[in-house]
Formats: C-alpha cells, structure tokens, sequence
C-alpha cells in the first residue's frame, strides 16, 4: 500500500467516527457531509478510479455503520459514483473556486443518486426534499468543505 494511501485510510476512518458520533448527535437538521468532503479531497488528488474505488469502501462502511433499516449497498453506490464524477474534475481543482465547484456539484450528484433510490415506492414531493434537505446539507457541506480545503485541501490536492 502507498503510504500516501494509508495517511488517507487513517483519516477516512477518523473522518467515519467523527460523522457517526459528533456531527449525528451534535447537529439535528442539516449536517455537513465530512465523508464526501474527504473523498472529494482525495479524488482530486488521485483521479476516478483511486476515487471510485474509495468511495466504494468508504460507503459499504458507512452504510454498515448505520445500522437496521438502512438499504445496505446504497450509499457505496452513491460514494462510488460521487468518487467517479469528482475524480475526472480532478485537473481543474487548483483553486478553492475550482474546487467548491466540483464539491457542490459531486454533492448534489451523491443526493440525487442517494434519494432517488432510497424513496422508491414511496410517494413524497420532490421539491420539499430538495429544498429541506439536500440543499441545506448541501450548503452547509460545501462551507464546511471550504474552509477544510483553505486548511489543508490545496496542499493535499496539489500533486508533487
């Protein structure tokens, strides 16, 4: 394993802890999604199928986390495909602009995918749970993520 890989294994899972205990029991609406925060991070930095292949793992292990009830595989699914879709920004995400751009938008790939697959066969108004749920997590992920990419993302997305 490439030691880069393994300081990102050790902060994904840090990161997993933090989501699941923290962030889920100090916040009750809207919630900053830190997971795909990191695995933007690390998709930029090492491409779509690096990305991918994290956000796989990265979800099967969140959607395990989570406990009964949850559709097992779903949010892998949706991390998966979020890790694709923000690995091929990768080239462009040099600047803190460049890269809320693919967050936001990989964000809202990860919403639409997670949703619309999680409230099948259920009948619910699309734009009440796009405007009291996704969006405010959505902004309130792409602001936390910002400041997370001014501390430490550029230096980390930057290739040597």
């Amino acid at each position: 394993m490439n030691k880069e890989y393994g300081w990102f294994v050790v902060i994904f899972i840090a990161v997993l802890f933090i989501q699941s205990t923290v962030v889920d029991f100090l916040i009750s609406a809207w919630k900053p999604d830190l997971v795909l925060i990191t695995l933007v991070i690390f998709a930029a930095r090492y491409g779509r199928g690096p990305g991918a292949t994290a956000g796989f793992l990265v979800g099967i292990i969140s959607d395990v986390m989570s406990g009964p009830g949850t559709l097992i595989g779903l949010g892998a699914l949706a991390k998966t495909i979020t890790g694709y879709f923000a690995g091929s920004w990768a080239r462009i995400a040099q600047e803190p602009s460049q890269f809320i751009f693919i967050l936001f938008f990989s964000g809202l790939v990860h919403d639409v995918l997670y949703f619309s697959i999680s409230t099948l066969g259920i009948e619910i108004e699309w734009w009440v749970l796009l405007q009291w749920h996704m969006f405010g997590s959505l902004l309130f992920t792409t602001i936390v993520g910002l400041l997370v990419y001014l501390l430490v993302g550029r230096r980390v997305v930057e290739k040597e």
